[in-house]
């Protein structure tokens, strides 16, 4: 337990932990609550059923989503978080927008998907944080240095 908890003592994670909570919120808040005109649980588990992937993966991709937002707000289980929102983030890539291309398509052209930039993006920053720790600020950090395990 003490290597998923423990961080570094600085502090360029704390923007990218607010980055992810705040995109994550927005997006899980969609997924399992149906809020900012989003799908809600079965909607979205419907959804990724669609894709030919088992429904409770969907189910799992909405709670990671969400309780990883919880997590990077706090700095608490980051490392969890991270891994969480990196697999729904790699699916996403992988799955969902790599027909698309890299670039989002903003023209909305139809038929075409977006790309693949955005989420590789966020897979990405969360992969800094699955390496990283959550920083100085961060529940991790303080639950780390009591147990006198601190990086």
């Amino acid at each position: 337990m003490g290597s998923l908890l423990s961080t570094t003592a600085t502090y360029w994670q704390l923007p990218l932990r607010f980055c992810l909570f705040f995109v994550f919120w927005m997006h899980g808040s969609q997924k399992i609550f149906g809020m900012y005109d989003g799908p809600g649980l079965q909607g979205f588990a419907d959804y990724v059923a669609t894709l030919g992937v088992p429904m409770f993966l969907g189910y799992l991709a909405a709670f990671a989503e969400f309780l990883g937002s919880l997590g990077m707000l706090f700095g608490f289980l980051t490392r969890i978080a991270a891994f969480g929102i990196f697999c729904t983030m790699a699916f996403a890539v992988f799955r969902v927008n790599c027909a698309g291309g890299f670039f989002m398509n903003w023209a909305v052209e139809p038929g075409k998907g977006h790309g693949y930039e955005y989420s590789m993006t966020l897979m990405l920053v969360a992969l800094a944080l699955m390496i990283g720790g959550a920083g100085r600020l961060s529940f991790d950090r303080r639950l780390s240095t009591r147990r006198g395990r601190a990086s």
